[in-house]
């Protein structure tokens, strides 16, 4: 039979005693035993790797304040409408722990639900909750959901932040991003050909990959460098051909994850505010998508006072000014560029290699002042109004005032 580890259990007002004697310098740490505290304990608590209320045993695989960080996460993702699952939170367990390297006990670093179960027992202020589901003409974007929507913002900026909703009365605090993709080879209008042509072709490339990008600006028409997304890590091309401003992002599919919108934000966005001077704490809209509320990045943005908050699901033709006012006719430039590239350039097409030079053209013409301007007004959120916000965008069934669900919670 093996050897059963023995644990003692130590009154916590002793523990307590102890930290406080040795942090106030009234005890060293070898005088402060006489409080029958272990001095491995005791240096545990100091060193934060270790709750005062932790209990004795086998450690955990993740420390205390790795946990609360887990734990704060979770509650700020549910406020804000975007509460995460069980399997949501064992996959940013498994992240963090593939970054970390650490040895664990898990195959692949993944969680199991054992963990799970213990992970919930020790922080009883989250829980597991069933969302509602809706029908199909409950899934529809409603008017009430979206002054909801409007209310709940202003209450987390007003429950979170010394300025409150003041915050939104400034326009070079308040930014969106998004991502959208652009073919390399975007379908050409209507073409001219000899009346009562039956079979009328255009020539076009065999490539069907597109780029993608991910654009931001503010309500006084910042815009930052966008980023190109290509798909593949290493290239025989200089990616930025022509258009060396851009930033350049790389995935394994070319389009956007949590990792790259991570340093997306770390490198480029907290830096470009802060070489504007720009006054914090700054608001970054984002969509729900997992990529752009990961734990690394809401704690980044925590970290940096940059306040990441999701727009209502389903609702970026409506609440986001990127989708509102300039991915649209951006796009139409885009292929308004892509036909003068071809007609300069005969027989040749739009390549990887030439994408940046020829984006670059048209969106010159697509980041206007007026554009992020109109697309921050039309959406509501500067000036903040929600009675701005285009009411024919709702669906017109769905005007009727609701009881408002609840949020899910995990």
């Amino acid at each position: 039979m093996g050897k059963r580890n023995k644990f003692r259990n130590y009154a916590l007002e002793d523990i307590k005693n102890a930290v406080q004697m040795v942090e106030s310098k009234a005890m060293s740490i070898r005088s402060a035993r006489q409080y029958n505290v272990p001095k491995t304990t005791i240096i545990d608590k100091l060193n934060g790797r270790s709750s005062i209320q932790a209990r004795s045993g086998p450690s955990p695989v993740l420390f205390d304040s790795e946990e609360e960080m887990l734990v704060h996460w979770v509650i700020d993702m549910a406020k804000i409408g975007y509460g995460q699952t069980r399997q949501q939170l064992l996959y940013t367990v498994k992240t963090f722990l593939d970054h970390d390297g650490r040895k664990t006990p898990f195959k692949d670093n993944l969680p199991g639900k054992d963990w799970l179960y213990a992970f919930m027992k020790r922080h009883p202020e989250i829980s597991t909750r069933t969302p509602q589901k809706l029908g199909k003409e409950r899934a529809v974007i409603s008017w009430q959901k979206i002054k909801w929507w409007f209310e709940d913002f202003a209450k987390y900026l007003t429950e979170n932040y010394e300025e409150g909703i003041n915050i939104l009365k400034d326009a070079s605090r308040i930014y969106n991003a998004d991502e959208s993709g652009f073919p390399q080879d975007p379908k050409s209008g209507k073409i001219l050909a000899a009346k009562g042509s039956k079979n009328v072709y255009s020539t076009c490339s065999a490539d069907k990959s597109q780029i993608t990008v991910l654009a931001c600006m503010s309500a006084t028409a910042h815009y930052l460098p966008p980023m190109l997304v290509f798909p593949g890590e290493r290239f025989r091309f200089n990616p930025l051909e022509g258009f060396t401003e851009a930033v350049l992002g790389r995935t394994k599919t070319g389009w956007m994850d949590s990792e790259l919108f991570y340093t997306w934000v770390r490198d480029h966005f907290i830096t470009a505010i802060k070489d504007r001077k720009v006054k914090l704490p700054v608001i970054l809209l984002v969509d729900g998508h997992t990529s752009h509320i990961s734990l690394e990045t809401a704690q980044l943005c925590k970290s940096e006072n940059v306040i990441l908050y999701c727009l209502l699901e389903h609702a970026s033709h409506i609440l986001q000014p990127c989708d509102v006012t300039l991915f649209g006719p951006l796009k139409k430039h885009w292929r308004d560029s892509v036909r003068d590239y071809q007609f300069k350039n005969p027989g040749e097409f739009v390549t990887k290699g030439t994408f940046a030079s020829v984006f670059k053209s048209a969106l010159a013409k697509g980041t206007t002042v007026d554009v992020a301007i109109k697309g921050f007004r039309l959406t509501g959120l500067y000036p903040f109004s929600v009675e701005s916000v285009d009411k024919s965008k709702v669906e017109p069934s769905e005007v009727f005032a609701r009881a408002k669900p609840d949020q899910d919670l995990g």
